[in-house]
């Protein structure tokens, strides 16, 4: 037999890493290059990502603060989910395509800011003067374990 989380046993870990208290923020991409699942995979620090060949952080850098950052437990899925709210940034000036979020816990610098994931939205977004709302963070984590 292989091993198999126990839901709980899921919760537990995420719950040890991040809680309601962790200082979780976000930060916008304009790259020209393409992010691959696997260079994502294998980035451990904000740092790691913006070395990444053709991936540029917006300027000024709009990097957010999340609230409700909070953890739930699904038996009947088999799950954990972590989400937190949709963060609204105002008066963005024209003039960049925003192709990605990447979501990060604080740090000192960027060196010592643990990588959570990257979202990259059906379509970029380019601002227009207006407020921009960027996608809320939702991420479910499952053992597919048989």
């Amino acid at each position: 037999m292989a091993f198999v989380f126990a839901t709980r046993g899921l919760y537990t870990l995420m719950n040890s890493a991040i809680s309601g208290t962790t200082d979780i923020r976000c930060g916008v991409l304009t790259n020209a290059g393409t992010l691959t699942a696997a260079q994502i995979r294998d980035t451990n620090f904000v740092s790691d990502l913006l070395a990444l060949s053709g991936i540029v952080e917006t300027t000024p850098q709009y990097r957010q603060d999340l609230a409700g950052v909070a953890l739930a437990e699904v038996d009947a899925n088999d799950n954990v989910t972590l989400t937190a709210s949709a963060p609204t940034i105002a008066s963005v000036p024209a003039g960049q395509t925003w192709r990605n979020v990447f979501y990060y816990v604080e740090g000192a610098a960027d060196g010592s800011r643990p990588m959570i994931g990257v979202d990259t939205p059906a379509s970029t977004l380019a601002p227009n003067g207006g407020n921009v709302t960027l996608p809320a963070l939702s991420v479910t984590i499952t053992d597919t374990s048989p």
